[in-house]
């Protein structure tokens, strides 16, 4: 009768244990799986600097065009430390390569006319800016 219940024992203590091996396989592979989820997410997302952030929202937002990021680049590293300082920015598109931005400076309107240009020799898109006396208005609405 000892050796019925010392094996009835066993085979509990064993079952007991494989069942508890079980589990812990399933938290790991969740937990694994979790980990894995997280790394994937973490490299979609990237940190944007605040310039990034002001270019992507006036190009992508305020003119509705997704399709510049050679404009976004643009504005955040030559334009962001001259505009960001304002509190009213827009920005609209007068042709395929020309743009015009309206921000104010010290209470002053301003008016900065983008121009975008292609060297084929370097292949690139670049930009210039230049400050203008004419707005919106007095160039559509005369």
């Amino acid at each position: 009768m000892t050796r019925i219940l010392l094996i009835s024992l066993f085979i509990s203590v064993i079952f007991t244990a494989g069942c508890g091996k079980e589990k812990g396989r399933e938290v790991t592979q969740s937990t694994n799986k979790t980990g894995e989820q997280e790394q994937v997410s973490d490299t979609d997302t990237t940190e944007m600097t605040p310039a990034e952030i002001f270019a992507e929202a006036l190009v992508q937002n305020v003119m509705n065009d997704e399709d510049e990021p050679e404009l976004e680049d643009y504005i955040a590293g030559a334009l962001y430390a001259k505009l960001s300082a304002s509190q009213k920015v827009t920005i609209d598109r007068i042709s395929s390569s020309l743009f015009i931005i309206k921000y104010f400076e010290n209470g002053t309107e301003k008016n900065l006319l983008l121009q975008k240009y292609y060297n084929p020799k370097e292949d690139e898109i670049y930009f210039e800016s230049s400050e203008t006396q004419f707005s919106n208005t007095k160039l559509f609405l005369k």
